[in-house]
């Protein structure tokens, strides 16, 4: 994949995460729960089932890339709490 081939996945795939967590919100808001949870929760769901429908040879690497971007997310928070942001 080339690098503007990549910038464009990212930018779908951000896109993607921003309407679906949007909708989660929503919902769990209708239903009178807490919204940070039930959204880690669905989360949680959606990461499982996308590695129990990996094939068997693919798993390691699913694993890997859940694991990178869940650090991403982590790192980035770091940054923000560092710079105050």
């Amino acid at each position: 994949m080339t690098d503007e081939e990549q910038k464009n996945t990212s930018a779908l795939i951000a896109a993607c995460a921003k309407e679906a967590s949007g909708y989660i919100l929503t919902c769990a808001e209708q239903a009178g729960l807490d919204r940070l949870p039930f959204l880690v929760n669905v989360a949680a769901v959606l990461a499982a089932s996308a590695l129990a429908a990996q094939p068997q040879d693919q798993l390691a690497a699913a694993s890997r890339h859940i694991q990178h971007a869940l650090g991403l997310v982590h790192c980035r928070q770091e940054d923000e709490a560092t710079s105050g942001g």
